[in-house]
């Protein structure tokens, strides 16, 4: 019998996260190029935000050895910043 190890759980999570931020991104970046909304680009930009704090804190820590408490200062950061630009997108932005 054999069990499925934590860190492959949060692998897999992981992966699951970068692919699914990366859709987003990208339609929103296509949707922008089209129509040149600024608030698809600020939508655009905040995933980014998100998704990059999701993958920065899996590789610092698992690959160079980053403290818990350090990693999610980093991932906290950039989820806030991506936070602030997605609210941004959505009642922020004029034309």
């Amino acid at each position: 019998m054999s069990s499925i190890a934590p860190l492959d759980v949060l692998s897999a999570l992981q992966i699951i996260i970068v692919i699914l931020g990366l859709v987003i991104i990208y339609y929103a970046a296509r949707g922008y190029k089209k129509t040149k909304s600024k608030s698809l680009l600020f939508l655009a930009l905040g995933f980014l935000f998100v998704t990059i704090g999701a993958v920065a804190a899996g590789l610092l820590f698992t690959f160079l050895n980053f403290q818990l408490v350090e990693v999610e200062a980093i991932q906290a950061a950039n989820e806030v910043l991506g936070f602030l630009l997605i609210v941004y997108s959505i009642v922020g932005v004029k034309g």
